[in-house]
């Protein structure tokens, strides 16, 4: 109870550190200081960092958080709501391949997680919760982990019962599937209705 109380507060907080970081960013562009925080308040949803990286000094958009900055507010273009998220393909469990495309006609929950990730195996009870109330219905989740073990990341799908399809390139935080997505934190998710576009984040 305690937590649920307290985890709307945190987040509006981290919502507010983050734009903080942002003006602070804006007002200081040629420092590498600028691209890291853009880089931090990219966890945060709903912030437009294109404006912020245009503005940093192309001395500091060559740097390594410049770059990565860059990589994020790309992704984040093109997984805007309303545009169709990008397609790709993963090694479920049993090695077999997986196309997101694959699943098309159903509203899709893309859920990226791990089993390492506290937060995410916290939040996976009211995911299940979710799936059993609307698997016939039309809903389908596609759970795109950012393990690296393959073993931990099976063990994690059966203590947790998430009986949805599963996917990992097993690359950590190299994961090209996250890259394309712009993951910057998990978990964190992207609902597509029936057509495959993204309609919420």
């Amino acid at each position: 109870a305690a937590l649920d109380t307290l985890e709307p507060l945190l987040m509006k907080f981290e919502g507010e550190v983050s734009r903080s970081h942002v003006d602070f960013a804006m007002k200081h562009p040629n420092t590498i200081l600028s691209a890291y925080l853009g880089l931090s308040a990219s966890m945060s949803p709903g912030l437009d960092l294109k404006p912020l990286y245009e503005s940093l000094s192309d001395e500091v958009k060559n740097t390594f958080f410049g770059l990565r900055l860059k990589n994020v507010v790309e992704s984040a273009a093109k997984t805007a709501i309303g545009s169709a998220a990008p397609d790709f393909e993963g090694i479920s469990p049993d090695g077999k391949i997986l196309r997101l495309s694959s699943l098309k006609g159903k509203h899709l929950l893309v859920d990226f997680w791990a089993s390492w990730c506290m937060p995410c195996r916290q939040e996976n009870p009211n995911v299940v919760r979710v799936y059993d109330n609307y698997k016939n219905k039309g809903f389908e989740i596609l759970g795109v982990s950012l393990d690296q073990e393959k073993e931990k990341w099976v063990d994690a799908i059966a203590q947790d019962g998430l009986a949805w399809p599963q996917v990992s390139d097993l690359l950590g935080w190299k994961s090209k599937i996250a890259a394309m997505y712009g993951v910057q934190g998990i978990p964190q998710n992207f609902l597509l209705d029936h057509e495959g576009r993204i309609i919420a984040k």
